[in-house]
């Protein structure tokens, strides 16, 4: 399997000490940026926004560009390019954070991670030194305001029991169908595999790998049913392939495709894929929801008083 070049950190605000003022003035908060938290963010390619300088406050400079961005809640998602010899001492960020190495190398207290790696760190929790000696580009996401906290111990309250290292893509199996946590009314479609990355235990907030081959990735899903909504917000980065997929926004449908380095964010409720969804040769995506998958289907992409397919009665897990 061909492996891809990956995105890192998001970032913006002020938890961080950028060079310029905020909003119009600040170059890390672009004009087109959407909030996240209410408006549709797709279609975006990486290789089109320029990297700009990363300084958070007790850690050393990086690059980043910015994904997304949650004018409320200050959560974000950002692409973080790491140099050679890049050194973060040990400390807890305020927020939770997750990091997939999408190339190079990072090794965070003590264990190695290499492309397609994966590690989650509640809020408060505090982990060993991070070293890059090669230099590596990340994909990142924060829950809130970034600021970093320089100890040696985590914060008194940490959910120790949701740390997630030593994951790598290519050493874990698919998971079994039975196994996610995911609601709908049939089994995963043949056309499709699962990695499931890490489920919070409290709010149900899932990370995730998708697999689906070439042709028409809605096979095995309901028939007269091609567009999908879910209750809690999606999120999701291409990895490897291709995938042209169908939103319904408030200009109505709206059908692009995605290559590798594309990224969505998608708030609850906005209903996609459509009959146009499909691969021209295969796409792994990395996903990210606000809780358990839970999805409904419905035949029209703009008529919202539609009733919609209800799902699986019972979740799978």
């Amino acid at each position: 399997m061909k492996k891809p070049a990956v995105p890192t950190l998001l970032m913006l605000c002020s938890g961080f000490l950028f060079a310029a003022p905020v909003q119009a003035q600040n170059p890390n908060r672009m004009p087109q940026s959407r909030d996240r938290g209410r408006e549709f963010v797709g279609w975006m390619q990486p290789e089109k926004l320029y990297w700009r300088p990363f300084i958070v406050a007790g850690l050393p400079d990086a690059e980043f560009k910015l994904l997304s961005f949650d004018d409320t809640t200050r959560a974000r998602a950002q692409i973080t390019r790491l140099p050679p010899g890049w050194r973060q001492p040990r400390g807890y960020y305020g927020t939770n954070e997750e990091v997939f190495v999408l190339s190079g190398d990072l090794t965070i207290g003590g264990k190695k991670m290499t492309r397609y790696s994966y590690a989650y760190y509640p809020a408060g929790y505090a982990h060993g030194e991070a070293v890059s000696d090669a230099g590596a580009t990340l994909l990142q996401w924060w829950d809130g305001e970034i600021e970093f906290v320089p100890s040696r111990e985590s914060k008194a309250g940490t959910r120790l029991d949701e740390v997630v290292e030593d994951w790598n893509f290519y050493e874990r199996p698919w998971t079994a169908d039975k196994d996610f946590p995911a609601k709908y009314d049939f089994p995963t479609p043949p056309n499709r595999r699962l990695k499931l990355l890490r489920q919070d235990k409290a709010t149900g907030q899932m990370t995730w790998i998708n697999w689906s081959s070439p042709g028409n990735v809605r096979v095995g899903y309901p028939k007269n049913e091609p567009w999908e909504a879910h209750p809690s917000f999606e999120e999701a980065m291409v990895l490897e392939g291709d995938l042209t997929y169908g939103e319904c926004l408030p200009q109505g449908e709206i059908v692009g495709t995605y290559t590798a380095g594309g990224y969505f964010f998608r708030p609850p409720g906005i209903r996609h894929g459509g009959r146009s969804a499909g691969s021209s040769s295969y796409a792994l995506f990395l996903f990210r929801s606000g809780k358990s998958l839970e999805t409904k289907y419905f035949a029209e992409c703009d008529n919202p008083k539609q009733q919609a397919v209800t799902g699986r009665k019972e979740s799978q897990k």
